[in-house]
């Protein structure tokens, strides 16, 4: 019996794994992308805010426990591109603090076996990528940046009150 071979094997294609996959995919790697779910069904529904968040159609009916036991439905989406088929258009930066330990009610979470360093170029790559618009310097808990947005920032849509 033949087996496949391939040189990568990433759980998930949303933001992380796709993004994984496609710069991956010049190299010539054999890669193998695995998904949970199947691809979503291009329907009108996919752009009604109503069926997509208020009445939650593409979210798993599947329940979870939280530590009380107490059942609960998480706000998932198994589809192929993951949760990211209906992320709300924003990418963040952990900030380097983050990267740290840090306390909370809980007790601590410990501090990364990498930094906000390590990561700085892979986010500046990601944001070139996904066309992520912004003004650096505006934010003063943000980490350094070796460059600003490579998008300018976009204005706001007035507030309706003052189209009267």
């Amino acid at each position: 019996m033949e087996t496949e071979h391939y040189d990568v094997v990433i759980v998930g294609s949303g933001a992380g794994g796709g993004t994984l996959a496609w710069k991956l995919a010049p190299t010539g790697k054999r890669i193998l992308l695995l998904e949970r779910g199947d691809y979503l069904p291009r329907e009108r529904d996919n752009w009604d805010t109503d069926a997509v968040f208020l009445r939650a159609k593409y979210t798993t009916d599947e329940t979870w426990k939280d530590t009380d036991g107490h059942g609960f439905t998480p706000e998932q989406n198994y589809y192929v591109g993951g949760n990211t088929k209906f992320y709300g258009a924003a990418l963040f930066r952990l900030r380097p603090e983050d990267f740290g330990d840090i306390r909370h009610h809980g007790g601590l979470s410990p501090s990364w076996p990498v930094s906000y360093n390590d990561f700085e170029p892979w986010y500046a790559d990601a944001e070139k990528l996904y066309v992520v618009h912004g003004a650096a310097g505006e934010d003063p808990t943000d980490g350094p940046r070796s460059s600003g947005y490579p998008y300018p920032a976009i204005e706001h849509e007035p507030h309706p009150a003052a189209e009267r």
